[in-house]
């Protein structure tokens, strides 16, 4: 759907950490003070050429965001008291606040004239909190800190994928050691997908054409699954289906296809049945589990386009249906795709308010609907359009497409810089590991949502270092039968396997084992000794 060419530049975001948001809200509390009495000097001294309007936006947003983090931990009356005074002093200023001699009377205004001047604030409070919280628990495994902040760093994708012509599409295998898009650059005249391998630098080779997957024909938005068996791709191949045109001539939409790895290579692509192809345009699938995204739209109409779901039940798909509101709207909508656990979707759209034509956004997944939408902003969106977001779980990178000078798209990385990885460190040293943080529901073997972080820890040390194989033990407390606490250690161990397995490690590189009680890191029956002992411990086999 799009062409691709921007700034060569790469941008860098500084991200405050995360035991500084107090030190920074009373920054600018301290400047907004300063500047109602009067005292700009030491208002533009503080805030640093941060300007009123964003000020007011920035402290309203982290006090909610104090206020949201008190309240998960419990703290109910602190949380409601921080949202209650973030409230009133943006009453108390909105109503105070002269800039540069002209009153500012009502919060709306303010708001709305930092509406539309949208900054790179709001890559910070959104896309780069999700950038860190994937990247929490390794950082704070062991409660280690660090002299530097991190940064988001932008840029165009290392190495020889680039070029004049149009590249599109990203997608990597699980190890984050291949990469696949599709591009218009050889002299046929027809999109093809290539591959490219990641060399030791962290640049990647020059691509190559996966002659398998490709045709005579177009064949475009290769999307690679979480556990890397499943590749679709989006093709007008011979056997798409024929669509009659308004002026009798006879058109090919381009339909989507399906192929599986076998181990070694790729299957031949084999169309998705109806009701997911259809005379219309489908293309950029994106799977999570057995839901499947794509975007549709009337064959030569993109800018009809909007992104389906389709669901698969008893063995077939469900009938397509649009995403609601406020995802799909009046303007174009394409490229949907979730993030690893389905909490957060990302998309493109170039409805009003954003940057230049197509931009990239954010949503909430809560039950059936879709809340918080929000524009990733500068530097992810620009003054041309971007387009096709996917998020890399092992090197916790975006890779996303720009229009470049407003000719052809390029593929792009966001990333915050490699940080020391703890869990690798500890079983490069003692060939073993334990987490207490790997939580299950009471006397069951069902994980806790919350036991992702430090259990994609692992996923990420086995995908970089992929010819260790693990044994995963589970540990009990000293509460309950033996019997019991045996059955219950070994069927946890299974199940951590089984989440492993589905990020896409190998299943012949795990095993697993039940400890029970026999294993106390402590003696007690108490609450503290007890969570000391439920624990799972990963340890390093010899090859």
């Amino acid at each position: 759907m799009p062409n691709e060419l921007t700034q060569r530049n790469s941008f860098s975001f500084p991200l405050s950490k995360i035991k500084r948001i107090s030190f920074l809200t009373g920054i600018i509390r301290n400047s907004l003070t300063n500047f109602v009495w009067g005292n700009k000097r030491a208002a533009n001294k503080n805030l640093h050429m941060v300007d009123m309007h964003r000020s007011i936006n920035i402290l309203h947003r982290v006090d909610k965001r104090m206020a949201n983090i008190r309240d998960n931990r419990g703290n109910q009356r602190a949380a409601d008291n921080t949202a209650k005074l973030g409230a009133n002093r943006l009453s108390n200023i909105s109503h105070q606040l002269w800039f540069n001699g002209n009153s500012i009377t009502t919060l709306s205004e303010v708001q709305s004239q930092e509406n539309h001047r949208k900054s790179n604030i709001s890559i910070c409070l959104s896309l780069v909190y999700f950038l860190f919280s994937s990247i929490l628990f390794t950082s704070s495994l062991f409660s280690q800190t660090r002299d530097n902040d991190p940064v988001l760093l932008v840029a165009p994708i290392q190495g020889p994928i680039n070029t004049e012509f149009q590249e599109f599409g990203p997608t990597m295998t699980p190890d984050a050691k291949t990469l696949y898009f599709y591009s218009k650059r050889s002299n046929r005249g027809y999109t093809e997908i290539f591959k490219s391998e990641r060399n030791k630098d962290g640049t990647w080779d020059f691509p190559e054409e996966v002659s398998v997957l490709n045709s005579a024909f177009d064949d475009q938005s290769p999307f690679i699954s979480r556990d890397g068996k499943t590749l679709l791709l989006s093709s007008n191949r011979d056997g798409a289906i024929e669509v009659m045109l308004p002026d009798g001539k006879v058109g090919i939409s381009r339909d989507l296809y399906v192929s599986n790895w076998d181990g070694k290579v790729w299957s031949t692509p084999v169309a998705l049945p109806s009701p997911i192809n259809t005379e219309e345009i489908e293309e950029n699938p994106h799977l999570l589990g057995d839901t499947l995204l794509f975007t549709r739209y009337p064959f030569g109409k993109p800018n009809l386009a909007k992104v389906f779901y389709s669901q698969f039940q008893n063995g077939q798909w469900s009938n397509p249906k649009p995403l609601p509101s406020p995802i799909n709207d009046s303007h174009a909508t394409i490229a949907a795709a979730f993030n690893d656990d389905g909490k957060i979707l990302f998309f493109a759209s170039n409805r009003p308010g954003g940057y230049g034509g197509f931009d990239l956004y954010m949503a909430k997944i809560e039950g059936e609907k879709f809340t918080d939408v929000e524009n990733l902003g500068a530097p992810i969106n620009s003054s041309e359009d971007e387009a096709y977001i996917v998020f890399q779980q092992v090197k916790k990178t975006f890779l996303f497409c720009r229009r470049v000078e407003g000719k052809s798209f390029d593929i792009f990385t966001a990333s915050v810089p490699k940080q020391e990885n703890i869990v690798q460190k500890k079983l490069e040293e003692t060939k073993k590991i334990s987490l207490d943080s790997v939580y299950f529901e009471r006397a069951s073997s069902v994980l806790k949502p919350e036991s992702s972080a430090p259990l994609d820890s692992i996923v990420d040390y086995l995908h970089e270092n992929s010819d260790k194989k693990m044994k995963i033990i589970g540990h009990t407390d000293l509460t309950g039968t033996f019997e019991d606490n045996m059955i219950l250690s070994k069927d946890r161990a299974e199940s951590v396997k089984q989440y492993l397995v589905s990020k896409g490690v190998e299943p012949k590189r795990l095993v697993t084992e039940g400890k029970g009680p026999t294993q106390p890191v402590v003696q007690g029956t108490d609450e503290e000794s007890s969570k000391k002992n439920r624990r799972t411990e990963f340890v390093l086999l010899n090859p």
